[in-house]
């Protein structure tokens, strides 16, 4: 239903051609299905969730510059920064996110849409020419039991190095409304954009190998994993099923449960009809125990998966070091690295479409920006290692004081811990104060 939807918006409504698949459709659907169950243990959520406190934890994202466009990008860039582990989280999940950006009010918002929800219909090298978006959809209530869907399509396509950016309604069935429904009366039904290179919006993706020459689409974390995960939630089911079947009872005689001080029908008590009237016996079986089984599946799927031993798996640490410790953890690290790769990557083309934007809605006046992030390496390094290595090329003037502020505290920009060693140099006394010599 879905891949007729999306050939009849594209080919239909906007007259264009797409490279996207409908065998992509269809599993980019049945990716984001997977991901957004909550009806039983999710390994896929498990992972991503995981994997994204990793990617993100004690790391932040910098807009330099001294400039009004810098502030204005650096203001979206913090608020963006803040849902770093659900945009990462998200990207593991259904194996990338696009980064749309847009101006309402003379203000600069964006929205996080999942890769189901986007076509690609063209690209040049690693840069995105043309995509289709199922940008809101809307079900209004129309009387007892009438709802009608209403939903808005946006396409952006490069032209001669305009970008142009066309808003199309249809209904649930693909049917085009003729009319503007009232609540998208103030949206610009088609805008042109010029001198850009790709579309308005970045695109973050997993870094799972997809196992394909193409790899235009990113997959979830747990690609290929299904026959382990089907092992694991039967496994999980025996263990359950075990601790039912084996439920301990006391089987007492019948005859016990009448009269004065008779046995409770309800309980551990189970009435038997054992022809003795003194018959007493607990039914107590040994219990057969599946956690070593469920710690072997749990290990094979974080090796189909690429992490280390102990997303889901007990990992025994009693006697290994700290640096062993650290290094026990070097495929979850390089799977994290590489996400952070892709994650610049749909930054800067992100902050990009905002600059451009930023230029067609006049929001600030022109100006440079330089983005650069502070990624943490606690996952495979000692903090206190790290410290001493930061401080020592401090005081060889390989990195500023700004430099390791940062890294005391992450929280702030750059401005902000700038500010705060001038203040306390400014509080801290010469040597002519402490001599007593100053005039």
């Amino acid at each position: 239903m879905l891949n007729r939807i999306w050939t009849w918006i594209l080919n239909k409504i906007f007259k264009i051609s797409t490279e996207t698949k409908p065998k992509e459709v269809e599993d980019n659907t049945k990716y984001a299905v997977l991901y957004e169950k909550i009806d039983n243990i999710n390994y896929t959520s498990i992972f991503a969730n995981k994997l994204a406190n990793y990617t993100i934890s004690d790391s932040n994202i910098n807009i330099d510059g001294d400039t009004s466009r810098s502030e204005l990008l650096s203001k979206i860039g913090t608020s963006m920064w803040k849902k770093g582990k659900k945009i990462t989280s998200m990207a593991f999940g259904y194996g990338g996110v696009f980064l749309i950006p847009y101006v309402k009010g003379k203000k600069l918002f964006y929205n996080i849409v999942p890769q189901n929800r986007v076509t690609i219909d063209s690209t040049e090298g690693d840069l995105i020419t043309g995509i289709t978006v199922l940008a809101e959809r809307k079900e209004i209530t129309k009387g007892i039991g009438q709802t009608k869907t209403y939903i808005r399509w946006t396409n952006y396509r490069l032209q001669n190095g305009n970008c142009i950016i066309e808003q199309r309604f249809s209904d649930e069935t693909g049917a085009e409304l003729k009319t503007v429904p009232d609540f998208w009366k103030n949206i610009m039904l088609k805008q042109t954009i010029s001198n850009v290179d790709r579309v308005l919006a970045g695109y973050i993706k997993s870094p799972i190998n997809n196992r394909k020459t193409n790899d235009k689409y990113g997959v979830p974390i747990t690609y290929g994993c299904d026959a382990t995960i089907l092992e694991i939630k039967t496994t999980l089911k025996q263990i359950i099923r075990e601790y039912e079947l084996k439920e301990c009872f006391v089987g007492a005689d019948i005859t016990m449960f009448n009269g004065q001080n008779a046995l409770s029908p309800n309980g551990i008590y189970r009435k038997i009809d054992s022809g003795r009237d003194d018959f007493f016996e607990v039914f107590d079986p040994k219990f057969r125990d599946y956690t070593t089984r469920l710690q072997e599946l749990y290990k094979r799927l974080e090796h189909e998966v690429g992490t280390s031993y102990g997303i889901l798996s007990e990992v025994n640490t009693q006697n290994a070091t700290a640096t062993e410790v650290k290094r026990a953890n070097y495929d979850t690290f390089t799977l994290c690295d590489d996400m952070r790769t892709n994650i610049e990557k749909g930054m800067e083309d992100f902050f990009y479409s905002c600059n451009v934007l930023a230029n067609a809605y006049e929001l600030t006046l022109q100006g440079e920006y330089e983005l650069s992030f502070e990624w943490s390496y606690g996952l495979i390094e000692d903090n206190q290692t790290e410290w001493s290595q930061l401080t020592w090329a401090n005081n060889k003037g390989i990195v500023s004081d700004v430099e390791v502020r940062q890294w005391l505290k992450p929280d702030e920009t750059i401005e902000e811990s700038q500010k705060a060693i001038e203040k306390i140099k400014e509080q801290q006394p010469s040597i002519e104060d402490m001599l007593g010599t100053k005039e």
